[in-house]
């Protein structure tokens, strides 16, 4: 099974993006499709360096994350906040500092984790299964948490990529319930909360006594992937995983952080206006609206609706592998295989990001229904 960015996965992504006319229906960056951050709060060429050599995390950053986080989730309890380069910083520094841990990754799963946790930590699945609508399988996950009896790790991204799920509160204090009887920790990534069309709920004001790690940036919401500015959030009430608290604090110190530049545009960025915030994530949805009224048309084709994030697994009678491969040799359009990141499920799902025209939507699965 080819998982993850495999070398049969990079290739088909490369060989892709080589061409000059590609119809991309792989890639997540907002701004790469015309949905940009508010001209008005966001201006990169206004901003000059302010500090010289290793960057220190501005304060005024830090309380905005933290007024955000608070007023956006509900949560109470006082946290820590650690700034990182990045999501895939704030992943790096996760790694190191679960190694040797029992992690169980939602899957389908979003490949920076399993890339990352599969070199540092003892890996295992938390299956979201196609027939429960993406939905989590907590007979099975709770089979699994018996079987190992240890403590460890759960990390669950919602909404989600690969599928564009949205886990409901329900499932979230199943979860919870779940993580207190087992003794695991909760590692939650939102990083696409706002840009959800159903309705959201946080894990993090649920958790009660559980500690919880939280993961967010300004690469999707804030639609600034350029700036490189991602943040974990530490709530430990209780202070049952001290130590490993603090171990993540000090291993954000090694090089991980973020450029003064950087930090200055997301303090901006936090002053964003909600309504032109909310007029580009309506605009998204119309373009997750138009691929679901030409999937419903389609007589091979058939899909589960994003709840939430730019995907969706679109499922066809045929071979992932074999389909986006067709579909970029005959038409110029990238997919990705969903079997790359899931190794439970069939070889039948292909992953759209739904960020394109509508136009090109409606050719993509015009393409894809008549492949064979």
């Amino acid at each position: 099974m080819d998982l993850g960015y495999s070398t049969r996965f990079n290739e088909l992504m490369s060989k892709g993006r080589m061409k000059p006319d590609l119809i991309e229906l792989s890639m997540c960056d907002p701004p790469r499709f015309g949905f940009q951050p508010d001209p008005n709060v966001y201006n990169p060429s206004e901003i000059g360096f302010t500090e010289a050599g290793y960057p220190s995390s501005q304060e005024d950053l830090i309380s905005g994350i933290v007024d955000r986080t608070k007023s956006y989730t509900g949560v109470s309890e006082d946290f820590d906040v650690v700034l990182s380069n990045g999501c895939g910083g704030a992943f790096a520094i996760l790694a190191i500092a679960l190694k040797g841990m029992s992690v169980g990754i939602e899957s389908p799963f979003y490949s920076p984790t399993y890339e990352y946790f599969r070199r540092t930590t003892d890996l295992w699945y938390v299956r979201c299964k196609p027939e429960l609508n993406w939905d989590l399988d907590f007979e099975l996950l709770r089979k699994e948490l018996e079987q190992m009896n240890r403590p460890g790790a759960l990390f669950f991204v919602s909404p989600s990529n690969p599928t564009g799920h949205v886990h409901d509160e329900k499932a979230w204090r199943s979860l919870v319930d779940l993580a207190g009887e087992f003794d695991q920790i909760l590692i939650t990534d939102e990083v696409y909360d706002e840009m959800s069309f159903v309705s959201f709920k946080s894990l993090l004001p649920l958790a009660k006594d559980i500690p919880v790690i939280y993961m967010h940036g300004f690469s999707k919401v804030w639609r600034a992937p350029e700036i490189r500015v991602g943040y974990t959030i530490l709530c430990d009430p209780e202070e049952k995983c001290r130590p490993l608290i603090e171990d993540i604090k000090n291993i954000s110190k090694l090089g991980f952080g973020v450029n003064p530049i950087s930090q200055m545009q997301a303090i901006r960025l936090l002053r964003e206006s909600m309504d032109y915030r909310r007029k580009q994530f309506d605009e998204i949805q119309k373009r997750r609206d138009a691929l679901n009224e030409a999937i419903s048309n389609s007589d091979n084709l058939s899909s589960v609706i994003a709840g939430g994030a730019t995907y969706q697994y679109i499922e066809t009678p045929w071979n992932d592998w074999k389909v986006c491969s067709e579909l970029l040799e005959k038409h110029n359009i990238l997919l990705s295989p969903g079997s790359a990141c899931d190794s439970f499920i069939s070889d039948k799902f292909v992953r759209v990001v739904f960020l394109n025209t509508i136009d090109n939507l409606r050719h993509m699965v015009q393409c894809l229904d008549s492949l064979f």
